[in-house]
């Protein structure tokens, strides 16, 4: 039980430090990205797609997407398409996750110490390194957590009730999600669980879905002191998440079975159907960008 809780916790340390590394590295690049490649929906999904990769957190880029809008810097449709690219640019957490992790953690960790003994930009380096290979400790803590959990049936109750009904697990996963506002670290905590075999295929997938819709809540929260341009960009996010989680739910079965096809183990059958979801759905709704944003203005019109 120690180990599960020591691994969620260096799991979640070891992202924020990994994000606060990579920002601190990219300097103004990710917002430079964002400001220059606006030519239209298409070159700014490539923008949030880099932004998101180099900050690791769609929700970052989310919460800096309703900034711009709200300041008038960023048209409507080019934000929509800023936040497809970072759902596809933040899959790249999780599919590092679901590499092995125990090796891994002690190189990503010795070489992100050794970095930070030098001066900028590589001891920023070196944040984002030591964070990696924190995330990749943290997983394997988890994993060794895992395999005794039947020993705390009160910490199954819940993922067993989830097991039993697809509407809970989403629900609970949407929750947990908008509480610890990082997708990437509740969909590692799936792929986890999944690989130990304490949750079926089909839960995990519904997981993925619930956290792709509880990581909109902080933009949801940000824009609630944002004018309603910047609102806008916030529910767009929100329904578009929604929406792909509505279009997904049908197709579990199938879904799993092409991620399972194109992977080589259980963590990454996850992994590679959260990056899945994300860039068809993507690609499903860029070319809809300027007609959303139409209705967007006039379910939040200027007043």
């Amino acid at each position: 039980m120690l180990e599960v809780i020591a691994g969620f916790l260096l799991l979640l340390g070891g992202l924020k430090l990994a994000q606060e590394g990579l920002v601190r590295l990219a300097g103004n690049r990710a917002t430079a990205l964002l400001g220059t490649l606006l030519a239209g929906p298409w070159c700014s999904f490539l923008a949030g797609l880099a932004a998101a990769a180099l900050t690791q957190s769609s929700t970052a880029v989310s919460v800096l997407t309703v900034g711009l809008v709200h300041s008038r810097f960023l048209p409507l449709p080019e934000a929509i398409g800023v936040i497809l690219g970072a759902n596809v640019g933040t899959t790249l957490t999780v599919q590092l996750m679901a590499l092995k992790p125990g090796a891994m953690a002690y190189c990503l960790g010795a070489l992100g110490i050794l970095l930070l003994l030098k001066r900028p930009p590589w001891r920023h380096a070196g944040m984002g390194f030591l964070g990696l290979g924190m995330i990749f400790a943290g997983i394997a803590w988890f994993e060794s957590g895992c395999k005794g959990l039947g020993q705390h049936p009160w910490l199954l109750a819940p993922l067993n009730a989830a097991e039993e009904s697809h509407f809970l697990a989403f629900l609970l996963s949407t929750l947990v999600t908008a509480l610890v506002h990082s997708s990437s670290l509740t969909t590692g905590l799936a792929m986890t669980l999944y690989a130990q075999g304490v949750i079926t295929r089909e839960t995990a997938l519904v997981f993925v879905l619930g956290n792709n819709l509880g990581t909109c809540f902080t933009a949801l929260l940000v824009s609630l002191v944002s004018s309603n341009a910047g609102r806008r960009v916030a529910l767009a996010h929100f329904l578009v998440n929604l929406g792909g989680a509505l279009l997904f739910f049908p197709l579990l079965h199938p879904w799993g079975m092409l991620a399972r096809w194109l992977s080589s183990g259980p963590a990454h059958e996850i992994a590679n159907a959260h990056t899945l979801y994300n860039l068809v759905t993507s690609l499903i709704l860029l070319p809809f960008c300027r007609p959303l944003a139409r209705l967007l203005e006039k379910l939040l019109p200027d007043h």
